[in-house]
């Protein structure tokens, strides 16, 4: 198949996007990539020699189309037709240069130029929804009704419809009963062999080799947990130190407690910082933990139901996990055994119990558990999912005239640019 992944951020970093790409080009398909960029317009391939296009995010004529299409003036119209201009970028873009046998729209900014798909190529098209866009965490109630209206405006061109679990695949079917019934697709990570710790982490950190790491990993973003953690971090005993390795609008608040030394001894500090890692290198550091923090506060639905990357990245690297108590993380978490949930309310004197309750033979108990969790939920074992998907919406060219379709796409195509 010939098939058009389009997505409206830089896809270097999009760890989603690049796995589902990779699965498809390893099964022999002709994979494109397609997103928007703040910078020139650049051509690239990646290692795995999926060709990737990034458009100019052009926004310069959003005023003019709102007054163009008579729009309300104000800040909804405003946003409506940024969404609608960066999608209309991204398929413009792809209509130039490619010809889909299928088109795999990630997030839902791009979703916006459903119709436009459908109307250029007549192929089946795949929504992956990433998150409940209308529920983020403190999103504005303008923006809120702006993903809304795309996602009810464009369900009815979607044919294949994926997600991250059995909640937010819930929430679709019950809100959204035009959509294709959901396969479920995680943020599992690649099935990798665990190798020894080297001690970076302890090194980078300034830690005694005994110290017990309470690592919290990724971006310092508000509704995260962070002011729990760091009121917690008072409350830890000496056997423990809460390491931040990221980036983000708090590391201004993070700091400030990391260099507090209080009355720690050397190589023991209550709060450390260390530079976010390179995503090849991520495990390596991560494998330095005794526990890995996903402390999400309950915002919204999009964080009562999530199951983000590092409820696979921390058991990949041999680390169990403390969580809030969500539905979807406690029963991971619950069902392998491979860590402890702390109630979503986020009590730091809660949080400090749990940790400083656990003994060195739990600790071990749930890092041999992290091992079979590895085994059963990697990125491997889901992937046919994804691959079932594909085939029974482009049937193969001796169970379908998809070649001639194919053919009939690019007549056309090709009319079409002579029309413009």
């Amino acid at each position: 198949m010939r098939i058009a992944v389009v997505v409206h951020n830089e896809v270097k970093r999009d760890a989603r996007v690049l796995k589902g790409a990779a699965s498809l080009k390893t099964s022999g398909h002709d994979v494109r990539l397609f997103g928007l960029t703040a910078e020139e317009s650049e051509d690239f391939v990646l290692p795995n020699g999926v060709p990737v296009h990034l458009q100019h995010r052009d926004l310069t004529g959003v005023r003019a189309r709102v007054e163009e299409e008579g729009l309300e003036r104000g800040r909804e119209s405003s946003i409506w037709t940024s969404f609608r201009t960066q999608g209309d970028l991204v398929f413009e873009s792809l209509r130039d240069t490619f010809v889909p046998d299928i088109v795999h729209i990630h997030d839902h900014l791009a979703l916006t130029a459903a119709k436009r798909y459908k109307e250029a190529f007549g192929c089946p098209l795949v929504w992956d929804a990433h998150e409940i866009y209308e529920d983020l965490a403190s999103i504005e109630d303008v923006r809120a009704a702006v993903n809304a209206r795309i996602i009810r405006e464009n369900v009815e061109y979607v044919d294949g419809f994926i997600t991250l679990n059995q909640s937010i695949g819930g929430f679709y079917r019950e809100n959204y009963p035009q959509l294709p019934p959901p396969v479920l697709l995680p943020n599992a990570v690649e099935r990798v062999a665990q190798s020894s710790y080297d001690g970076r982490l302890h090194e980078a950190a300034g830690l005694v080799a005994d110290q017990r790491v309470l690592l919290f990993q990724g971006g310092y973003s508000p509704h995260r947990g962070i002011p729990a953690l760091l009121e917690a971090s008072g409350q830890l005993d000496e056997r423990w130190t809460l390491v931040f390795m990221g980036w983000g609008k708090l590391e201004d608040e993070i700091r400030s407690h990391a260099e507090d030394l209080a009355d720690r001894p050397p190589g023991r500090p209550r709060v450390a910082m260390v530079p976010s890692a390179p995503h090849d290198e991520l495990l390596s550091w991560t494998a330095g933990a005794a526990l890995g923090t996903i402390p999400y506060e309950n915002t919204g639905l999009n964080h009562l139901y999530c199951s983000p990357n590092k409820l696979w990245e921390y058991p990949a690297a041999g680390v169990p996990i403390l969580a809030s108590d969500m539905p979807e993380m406690k029963r991971k978490i619950d069902e392998y055994d491979i860590g402890v949930t702390v109630d979503r309310r986020l009590d730091p004197q809660d949080i400090a119990d749990a940790v400083n309750g656990l003994s060195d033979a739990d600790l071990a108990r749930m890092k041999q558990n992290c091992g079979a969790y590895a085994a059963a939920e990697n990125w491997q074992n889901y992937e046919p999912h994804l691959l079932d998907l594909y085939r029974e919406l482009v049937p193969m060219p001796e169970e379908s005239p998809s070649v001639l379709q194919s053919a009939w796409r690019k007549i056309v195509q090709l009319f079409g640019k002579e029309a413009r």
